[in-house]
């Protein structure tokens, strides 16, 4: 019987050095969509835009998986809208009084409109996203 361990050892080494690759392949594609992101937040504080980054890769079965957001508690909202608004349409349907926390003036609102700048900046850099997957610089 042939000893086959130089030939496993051989498929082995290639199987990682291909996970390797796909792996920063994702990051250098989740940096470019982090920064084209960056460019569709509202501008407020500018500290959702400053937070919008790679929250990392990682390999899942046979999978790669990598994912762009932020930690901001509100950036759900930002994106999503909120009340009558909202991208899901399961919003609030009745207005609704707050405090500015800043100002403490009340504010009267129905919701704020969804500025979905992770959803359109995936769908519109469809094109250069697949080619940095595939390993175009």
């Amino acid at each position: 019987m042939a000893d086959t361990r130089a030939f496993e050892q051989a498929c082995d080494n290639s199987v990682n050095q291909m996970q390797e690759l796909l792996m920063q392949n994702m990051e250098q594609t989740l940096e470019y969509v982090a920064g084209k992101a960056k460019g569709r937040v509202g501008v407020g504080t500018g500290a959702l835009r400053a937070d919008t980054r790679s929250l990392g890769v990682e390999i899942v079965g046979d999978e790669v998986h990598g994912a762009v957001g932020n930690s901001l508690e509100y950036a759900i909202y930002h994106h999503q809208g909120t009340g009558i608004y909202a991208s899901d349409g399961n919003g609030r349907k009745t207005p609704w009084v707050y405090e500015d926390p800043k100002t403490g003036e009340k504010i009267y609102t129905r919701g704020s409109k969804p500025n979905p700048y992770l959803k359109d900046t995936i769908e519109k850099e469809q094109s250069t996203i697949s080619k940095l997957l595939g390993g175009a610089n």
